[in-house]
């Protein structure tokens, strides 16, 4: 049956509906308006790869003696190197030079790469006059740079305060937005409170005042009812969807005209990014990356990537031409990243819609990414995903490229005028998600990896397609039969444009279709506009996915024959865990919750999966996994070695191969277990050493982003209106927060956030004790202890000390908090820690935050004595805090008269009542420490400063009577006080 056929609404000839969308999308021969800016710029990249690569074979063919006789090609090539991946390379040829000359060489770009040129090719930055704008201008033309100087005059007479008749409409404001209540409630507040909030605004009224106080308004992008497409682009001029041919209008129910039948509501992010520099406090947190000083050993930010010190050297293009300044030259340039990911507002999978966000990488990470910091671009509406998502994101393409020329801002911080740039470096989400950006296939493709040109292999009885290393029964001919995983076939930026201007380009469906399956790409992406941006480079794994959502669940799966693995194998594998176990696992999962402080985490749920095998030979299996564990500890490090970045690449390769070689053994049937994203482990490092730490764009931002939708109060008949409107209100109440100076004032949560309310002592400003409070003598078992504490610290004689202790009372605490100072100065508070003796609680189900780490003078790390070993400085060690005693000033004077001094030695010292672990043990292949007691019972009390307590741990029991310690932080950088400790000879 033939395929129906369309007509183009500009040249009239008829096409199928595939390539009728090709057809708009590379520009209409009729209509040459719609010629598409990312062709220019795509084929301006190849020819001057092109070139590059003819002189670069001239030169070695100049260089190298003539190879007489036939060579055979490797059957593997050499894969790029990571900057040739990053950058193209790139020729630069000199004034007056023939290729200069050629007409066609205007149209060249820089792509990922430098050249030269001015900015003269920008109508933007035309000079008014022949004459040289002076330096001081920041390249602004002089009536963008008079116009700054207005506003900073303007700023300096207050003009940016605002008016107090507007001060109820915007406090009415901040609080329905920051609590999220329902209108009907809001509507609730004036009845409730008749003689207070008679004037309070009303919805809609409230609406309008807060847009027309911020300045800020969303933009209407038309989209199709299904939300296939944008109408931009090439799709701007059509009536009907390219691809579900529904109708773009619908009559006006009053008037006489047409509206679109549905619309994505864009957020423009030069307005935001303008205010943030008007605002002094951000312009100043604005200036983390070009402040912060690196550490030549160690990747800790994004801006620690290859990627991004190499766009540090190159000249900016915009649309095939060179502007005179290179990336992220100037202190004030910020640094973005992009992430999508689709959720259900209801949580159904079969309704998503899509937010586009921005994460400013100018910020600290510690701020980045909160809720307030992330810059939401609009929800492409639902209840489908979108087919070609670059159509949505053609507004922000051209404010990206309107940012890389420049636009005029004011910097509150240096009280000067600039020409403000941004540039996007990172886009990340989950694989669908990111096949959609860069128009792949994705997993379902042959050639499924966005980053390498491994293909698929189809497992007998089975259409899905899978990436194993080995693949012996491949039928394929031309197929490799074993890949190395350290030498895989890269793809590059000018072979991934090169494919898809080909798919694009194609007479027909079936060579389109032929070169798509060949290569995994589906068409040239709107992205490739965006100045900087580098295909797959751009694009690093999202490191949160691969691992907590793929990798270890699979793992599970496999190990349970559960899920989608229910069927996998014969059933009786030794790597499966028998029933007895994964019950025993799955109990002790809850059960660890009274072990862990509730500040780290909600309780463990029980997985209660079961598997009808037995237990075989498991350690083979076990250090398998720990070895993943450990790859996993070192990727998710804040701070990364240079030099662990080969261990993680090599790790992962071997991990990778050993995997297959236990669960799917070079069978066809177990084809199953080789996934994609199994197979993009192999990808990890190469993100690492090209865009900093996994961190820096894992998924974590976006999936807390969608959290907040998901909790915000919306319409059952129209949610996606409400979210629409949720987060337009979100972004007009943060302008209104910088152009105002209003972030303290309109800030609805405590000033000392998580800060308990106690006493504070000069001696320690950084730590709160909290009640119960006892004032009374020290326990008598402990006045020896303490007495020798004292002594030994103001160094007098221990009896004297002991006498003055006995008959006194002291304030015992029962609780300590450690406060902490954030990046933009609010104190925090830290870890509650309470003290078992003073604080008991009685609720069998309470959880426990007693036990901690601390430093001590007497180690433990022994297995064969129970007996503490002194040491000469302070070791790691854990136990439980019993309770925490204030020596005081009076007690110091009493000391000073049976001493006979003038003046006492210490006017405060405050002491911690620790019950440690009797004996330690450290497990170097799964990162754990483990403890033991004496018959369920801890060793003696020792005393210490309560400066020497580090932090909260939890505990983990087994049913086997062995118990390991849980942190949040790693105790491999104090390896050799363990080692020494462990083993004094």
């Amino acid at each position: 049956m033939p395929r129906p056929r369309r007509r183009c609404v500009d040249c009239h000839e008829t096409w199928t509906a595939e390539a009728l969308r090709r057809h708009y999308r590379n520009g209409c021969p009729v209509n040459r308006r719609a010629e598409r800016k990312r062709r220019r710029k795509a084929e301006a990249d190849l020819r001057r790869w092109r070139r590059q690569l003819r002189e670069e074979e001239q030169a070695r063919a100049s260089l190298q003696p003539r190879v007489r006789g036939r060579r055979r090609a490797p059957r593997e090539p050499t894969p790029p190197a990571l900057i040739d991946r990053l950058r193209p390379p790139v020729v630069v040829y000199p004034m007056g030079s023939p290729e200069r000359e050629h007409p066609d060489f205007h149209h060249d770009t820089p792509g990922a790469g430098p050249g030269p040129g001015s900015r003269a090719h920008s109508p933007r930055f035309a000079p008014d006059n022949n004459a040289d704008p002076p330096p001081w201008m920041n390249g602004l033309t002089p009536r963008d740079y008079y116009a700054q100087r207005a506003q900073r005059a303007l700023l300096r007479h207050g003009a940016f305060r605002l008016p107090d008749y507007h001060r109820l409409t915007v406090q009415a404001f901040n609080y329905k937005v920051d609590t999220d209540v329902t209108g009907r409630a809001y509507a609730k507040l004036r009845r409730a409170f008749p003689d207070r909030l008679n004037d309070l605004p009303m919805d809609p009224a409230l609406q309008a005042q807060a847009t027309k106080i911020s300045a800020y308004d969303a933009h209407d992008v038309h989209c199709c009812v299904n939300s296939c497409v944008a109408f931009t682009g090439g799709y701007a001029h059509l009536e009907h969807c390219p691809w579900c041919f529904e109708p773009r209008y619908k009559p006006h129910p009053t008037h006489d005209r047409l509206v679109p039948r549905r619309t994505f509501r864009y957020l423009p992010i030069i307005p935001r990014l303008i205010n943030m520099y008007r605002n002094r406090d951000m312009a100043r947190r604005l200036r983390y990356r070009s402040r912060r000083r690196p550490d030549p050993q160690k990747i800790s930010d994004i801006f620690d990537g290859q990627f991004y010190q190499l766009l540090k050297e190159e000249l900016v293009s915009v649309d095939g031409n060179l502007l005179g300044h290179r990336f992220f030259s100037r202190d004030t340039d910020i640094a973005l990243g992009l992430a999508t990911d689709g959720f259900g507002p209801f949580k159904k999978r079969d309704q998503q819609c899509w937010p586009l966000v921005l994460v400013n990488y100018n910020l600290h990470p510690s701020i980045r990414t909160r809720l307030e910091n992330i810059l939401c671009l609009g929800v492409i509406p639902g209840p489908q995903s979108p087919k070609e998502i670059d159509t949505f994101l053609e507004p922000l393409i051209d404010e990206l490229e309107e940012l890389a020329r420049g636009v005029p801002a004011f910097d509150n911080l240096d009280r000067q005028p600039f020409l403000l740039h941004a540039y996007l470096i990172a886009l990340f989400g989950d694989m669908p998600a990111v096949a959609k950006l860069m128009c792949m296939k994705g997993h379902n493709g042959k050639v499924p990896c966005r980053a390498c040109k491994i293909r698929g292999v189809q497992g007998p009885n089975s259409t899905t397609l899978y990436v194993p290393l080995s693949r012996p029964f491949d039928n394929n001919p031309d197929g490799i039969r074993q890949y190395d995983p350290l030498k895989l076939p890269l793809r590059t930026h000018p072979e991934y444009i090169e494919d898809a201007i080909r798919v694009e380009e194609a007479a027909n469906n079936a060579d389109a279709d032929r070169h798509s399956r060949r290569t995994g790409i589906k068409g040239l992406s709107a992205l490739v506009r965006v100045p900087g941006l580098v295909f797959p480079g751009s694009f690093p794994h999202d490191f949160m996915h691969l691992i907590f959502e793929n990798i270890i669940p699979t793992l599970l799966d496999i190990w349970t024959r559960t899920g989608d693995y229910e069927t996998f194998g014969l059933g009786d594998e030794d790597y499966l865990l028998a029933p007895d176990v994964w019950t025993t696992i799955a109990a002790a999962c809850p059960l660890t919750g009274n072990t862990i402080p509730r500040i780290w985490m909600s309780r463990a749920r029980s997985k209660n999966k079961t598997s009808g095998a037995h237990l075989g030979e498991w350690p083979r299996y076990y250090q398998h996994f720990i070895r993943l564990v450990q790859l996993i500890n070192l990727c998710i490090d804040f701070e990364i070695a240079y030099a662990d970045v080969q261990k993680i690449r090599e790790g992962f390769a071997a991990w990778v191969k050993d995997y297959e070689g236990f669960y799917y053994m070079d069978d066809p049937d177990r084809l199953r277990a080789c996934t994609l994203p199994l197979h993009a482990l192999l990808h990890i490092a190469d993100d690492i050493e090209a865009m900093g730490p996994v961190w820096a764009y894992w998924a974590f931002p976006m999936e807390r982003f969608c959290g907040a939708l998901a909790r915000a109060s919306k319409s059952r008949h129209y949610p996606y209106s409400s979210i629409n409107r949720r987060v337009l209100q979100v972004s007009q109440l943060s302008q209104i927060k910088l152009i105002y100076g209003l972030t303290e004032e309109l800030n609805l949560e405590e000033r000392r956030e998580n800060v308990r309310r106690g006493t504070g002592y000069n001696e320690y400003s950084d730590l709160i004790f909290v009640k119960p409070l006892r004032v009374q003598p020290i326990p008598r078992t402990l006045v020896g202890k303490v007495a020798n504490y004292i002594a030994n610290a103001i160094g007098t004689n221990q009896r004297l000390v002991q006498n003055a202790l006995v008959g006194s009372c002291f304030k015992t605490w029962g609780k300590m908090q450690r406060l902490e100072t954030s990046i933009d100065g609010d104190i925090i508070g830290g870890d509650l820690i309470r003290g078992a003796t003073i604080s008991r609680n009685a609720n069998q189900t309470a959880r426990n935050a007693s036990h901690v780490r601390f430093y001590s003078r007497l180690s433990r790390w022994r297995w064969d004595t129970t007996q503490a070993i002194p040491v000469p400085d302070d070791i790691l060690s854990y136990g439980r805090a019993e309770m925490f005693i204030v020596i005081g000033p009076s007690f110091f004077r009493r000391l000073a008269m049976l001493t006979r001094e003038p003046e006492p030695h210490h006017h405060r010292i405050i002491l911690a009542v620790i019950t440690p672990f009797v004996q330690l043990g450290y497990h170097r292949d799964a990162d754990l420490v483990e403890y033991r007691l004496a018959s369920g019972n801890y060793a003696g009390p020792e005393i210490v400063d309560v400066t020497k307590v580090d932090c909260l741990v939890g505990r983990v029991m087994t049913e086997l009577g062995d118990n390991y310690v849980v942190e949040r932080t790693s105790v491999v950088g104090q390896m050799n006080l363990l080692d020494a400790a462990a083993n004094p000879n």
